[in-house]
């Protein structure tokens, strides 16, 4: 582990002693730091946040350990402590009242503000009602009505805040309650909190994560199939038939498996030939084809096979990985094998090779800085239709206008609780979506490029990968709803994103074992494999696949200077050939919704190819 403790702190651009390594190993033997990624991280973001961005030394190490490591242990056997005295404590006979709303008409979009301020009774002014020091049986008094004594009144201004008269409303017309129980807005803990920081720690100190002016900014789709988007003209979609398919699969192992035996066999690539999977040898042999599954589910040692290039005969081989030092391979995936295969039915692999040889991206040609907000979603929790972790997006946009700021769907989800259990809504999917887009931009402006990602997720979209985007009745000069996936160029930055969470589909579907980080594992996946979605059949089961449109919108034809790969896995933002990949995290999730910012700096010379030296990124809870 100490190699990769080394190997993050270079990447980091970071050079370290061998006793800061010795005692960075020591920290994390310690305290179960089992990624030397996230110890690195922690290292930086403590460093930045408390001794100025300085260097990592054995006093400065001693110091993070005393005030995070030993924190953080001392809360969790505190906390584990009042766990062990409650439950000595608790009673069995103890009962609990569920709380009680302040403001039942709210989850119906009335305020009863307004309908308090209509009675002034004797005097006494409505809004003060259920404040101290007002008797309501003397008001009630006034009239001789003589009466039940109630509880104390409850407080009418009580309310979501998406309900806020200052707020912007987000939530969809409804004929019946957005939600069980309306919950009152209060900041959860950690708001506003850094949680990831990556870049020079002098750019990061002095980073302007607002925009002073309007920028002009030209937005470029890169995914084109004959000089055609995806949405140029709106494309048909499960047109694709079985033969399609097989020749679709058949040109990516030619052209994959051409660039392959380029990067293992070099000059002689051409006079070596590999052998057929099935083929008997006593001897080291190379062969091609691609991973695959002998059932529903994720790889394992003993389901994992390798389907042959032979389309007449379509042969396959199970591959039996008892001899490897390392691998990670998954359903879809293009590779040549090293191995022997002395009975033809089981190829006992020595080697596998996946990686291609890749030119690093083209350094961005800027002449002012960039700022960027990256935000996934859903944008709502998952019991209620409030919006409120987009609303307080909203808050902090309105205080930093970004230069750019991406949106990626879902935003109605249609696997939503509420929408499932078929919520009677007053309005169409379309029209809350336009209306949602209307109220960002109202709310932050035209200064700020506002780039929507489509989800196949969103109840307002074609359930399909590659997913079309969803036009919108009214334009907005600011606004540019992009199809999912999509690769565009902002002045010279080129930005790969997409809604679909393939991180975490590789990951959960994967074999792998000594790998290393499993995050840089999968980025590199889809740059090796050239796509977007190379997982082979799709992890998730309500997404339809179209072979055709993918292997057409779909592709990654160039390394892009950022990457953006929303994912349910913990956020991240890593390095990989030269990309910086960023995993926002969910805006909206029970432990605190997180976004991400940037800010891209003209580089210093344009052989600059360390995008360390000329981008501030962190992670924020909203």
């Amino acid at each position: 582990m100490d190699v990769e403790i080394k190997q993050q702190f270079e990447e980091m651009g970071v050079e370290v002693s061998e006793d800061v390594i010795t005692k960075s190993l020591e920290l994390c033997v310690s305290y179960r730091v089992d990624d030397a990624a996230e110890f690195v991280e922690q290292w930086l973001a403590f460093s930045i946040s408390n001794l100025h961005g300085a260097e990592p030394t054995t006093e400065n190490l001693l110091e993070f350990e005393r005030k995070v490591f030993q924190v953080k242990r001392d809360k969790e056997l505190a906390q584990s402590n009042r766990k062990r005295v409650s439950y000595a404590t608790s009673s069995a006979n103890t009962i609990y009242a569920p709380p009680v709303e302040a403001n039942p008409l709210a989850i119906y979009g009335v305020d009863d503000s307004a309908v308090i301020e209509d009675y002034d009774v004797a005097g006494v002014d409505a809004s003060s009602i259920g404040q101290e020091g007002v008797n309501e049986d003397e008001m009630l008094g006034s009239y001789n009505v003589c009466h039940t004594p109630k509880p104390k009144a409850r407080n009418a201004l009580a309310r979501t805040p998406a309900r806020h008269s200052d707020a912007l409303l987000f939530s969809p017309a409804s004929y019946s309650p957005i939600s069980g129980t309306p919950r009152s807005h209060t900041a959860l803990a950690g708001s506003g909190k850094i949680v990831y920081t990556f870049g020079n720690p002098t750019l990061i100190g002095t980073a302007k994560w607002a925009s002073a002016k309007q920028k002009k900014i030209d937005v470029k789709q890169l995914l084109r199939h004959k000089g055609a988007t995806l949405d140029e003209p709106k494309s048909n979609y499960m047109y694709d038939c079985l033969r399609e398919r097989c020749d679709i699969a058949a040109d990516r192992i030619f052209h994959i498996g051409k660039d392959l035996c380029k990067k293992v066999f070099g000059a002689n690539a051409d006079d070596y030939e590999l052998s057929q999977v099935d083929e008997h040898s006593q001897e080291l042999t190379k062969t091609i084809g691609t991973i695959c599954c002998d059932h529903e589910g994720p790889l394992d040692p003993s389901s994992t096979m390798l389907a042959g290039t032979d389309e007449a005969r379509c042969l396959t081989v199970r591959l039996n990985f008892s001899k490897a030092k390392s691998a990670a391979v998954f359903p879809g995936q293009i590779a040549i094998v090293s191995g022997k295969n002395p009975k033809g039915d089981t190829f006992i692999v020595d080697e596998v090779f996946t990686e291609r040889q890749l030119s690093p991206p083209t350094t961005p040609s800027l002449t002012d800085p960039l700022s960027f907000v990256i935000a996934a979603g859903p944008y709502t929790n998952d019991d209620d239709l409030a919006y409120e972790p987009l609303q307080d997006l909203i808050v902090y946009l309105k205080d930093h206008k970004p230069d750019v700021l991406v949106l990626t769907g879902p935003f109605l989800d249609a696997e939503h609780k509420l929408i499932s259990e078929n919520l009677t809504l007053a309005e169409s999917f379309e029209s809350f979506f336009e209306k949602m887009i209307t109220s960002i931009v109202e709310a932050i402006g035209t200064m700020t490029k506002i780039l929507i990602v489509t989800s196949h997720k969103d109840a307002n979209a074609d359930p399909v990968y590659p997913t079309m985007s969803v036009p919108l009745r009214k334009s907005y000069p600011n606004v540019h709803v992009l199809p999912d996936p999509s690769m565009i160029d902002l002045n010279g930055i080129v930005m790969g994103m997409t809604t679909t969470d393939i991180v975490q589909h590789i990951i959960s579907h994967e074999l792998a074992f000594n790998a290393g980080d499993k995050v840089k594992r999968v980025v590199n996946h889809l740059f090796h494999q050239g796509s977007f979605y190379p997982l082979q059949p799709p992890a998730c089961d309500e997404m339809s696949f179209d072979s055709f449109l993918a292997a057409r919108y779909a592709k990654i034809e160039q390394i892009p200077n950022i990457l953006i790969l929303p994912s349910d896995q913990k956020c991240f933002i890593r390095v990989v050939n030269g990309c910086l990949a960023i995993n926002p995290g969910r805006l909206a999730d029970n432990n605190g919704g997180t976004f991400a910012r940037f800010v891209i700096s003209p580089p210093a010379n344009e052989s600059e190819e360390n995008i360390h030296n000329f981008v501030a990124c962190q992670i924020r809870k909203v």
